[in-house]
């Protein structure tokens, strides 16, 4: 039976990218997709072979009327929030109440429920489905949404195993003129004080042994100066980010909000070790892969120079169990079933 999703989206971004061709592979052919954005789609930057997209612009009042016209039109079965916010509980809704779509939200980031968007626990009643990327998310949810803790699951956002994975550090290093020998940090994400810039910035003026690669928007006026130690890069395809994995030695991730993110996971999965803070958000990666070190620069510092003191034996195994752990933890064959349940059964 042809059935009709639809996700919604504030914006799109490369992580969403990565989850929509995700979709695209995994979703029976007779089950039509869509995307509507509240925002500009770069046509250019991201291509998709299955889902339609649609811009919805303008006051963002209108959206919600905008979006219900949408799926009247479209005759849309299921509508899914993936812009993991509480506040577009009220634009859900409205595109959806006395009607016959299961509205579903799925949270990727923390929920952040507050007095500003109180609105979003009486949406509960509404809602067909929440779910949470990560478990710790999903107790969070439970404790807000008390009425609805059976419609809560659990729903990992899987990693692509056969894009990201071990390549040749050597052939790739030569490739992008860096020196075997050389200790590489890698970081990908948005370099802004909510993602850990300030201990990003310390980090590369106090170890000008090292070098950097950054990958990502610049957010942080700090970093508009150039430094000797350091490659910036905004913007890499998805399919090309596993290469400058594997040039790296190491991963950074300084993120303090994140659930469960895609950057560490993806670069376990290419075998790279990942360092970040010893946070409860970070509960589930459980591997001697990611070193997990306090809010204190001296112990990031220190716990960068033990990695780097170990033997090539004691690095080869930590690169094997880390990916090890992505494969049997979130890989897409290992998330599948579960995804095709959650949404369509």
């Amino acid at each position: 039976m042809k059935r009709n999703l639809c996700f919604f989206l504030g914006h799109y971004d490369p992580a969403r990218q990565s989850l929509m061709e995700y979709y695209e592979k995994v979703f029976p052919k007779e089950i039509n997709l869509s995307i509507v954005v509240a925002n500009k789609f770069d046509n250019k930057k991201y291509k998709l072979n299955r889902i339609k997209v649609t811009e919805i612009l303008g006051k963002r009042y209108l959206v919600p009327f905008k979006l219900r016209k949408y799926c009247k039109k479209n005759k849309i079965d299921i509508l899914v929030n993936a812009t993991g916010r509480a506040e577009v509980a009220l634009t859900l809704l409205i595109a959806s109440v006395f009607t016959k779509i299961k509205s579903i939200f799925y949270f990727h980031g923390n929920p952040e429920i507050n007095l500003k968007n109180s609105f979003f626990l009486l949406s509960q009643f509404f809602t067909y489905r929440f779910l949470s990327s990560g478990k710790e998310l999903g107790e969070t949810m439970k404790r807000f949404l008390f009425f609805s803790r059976k419609k809560i699951f659990y729903l990992l956002v899987p990693i692509d195993t056969n894009l990201f994975k071990p390549k040749n550090k050597f052939e790739l290093r030569k490739k992008f003129g860096f020196k075997e020998k050389d200790k590489i940090l890698i970081y990908i994400g948005r370099i802004e004080l909510e993602q850990g810039s300030d201990y990003l910035l310390k980090l590369i003026k106090k170890n000008p042994d090292k070098k950097f690669i950054l990958i990502g928007e610049v957010k942080d006026e700090c970093f508009k100066k150039k430094f000797k130690n350091v490659t910036p890069i905004p913007y890499v395809l998805h399919k090309d980010i596993p290469d400058y994995l594997n040039v790296s030695d190491l991963s950074l991730f300084f993120s303090k909000r994140n659930n469960y993110p895609l950057p560490p996971r993806e670069s376990l999965s290419c075998g790279i070790p990942v360092i970040l803070f010893n946070l409860h958000t970070f509960g589930q990666l459980k591997t001697k892969a990611v070193i997990k070190v306090p809010l204190n620069m001296e112990k990031i510092k220190e716990g960068i120079e033990n990695f780097f003191s170990l033997s090539t034996e004691q690095k080869r195994q930590l690169s094997e169990e880390g990916r090890e752990f992505i494969i049997r933890d979130c890989s897409e064959e290992s998330v599948r079933e579960k995804t095709l349940k959650l949404f369509l059964g």
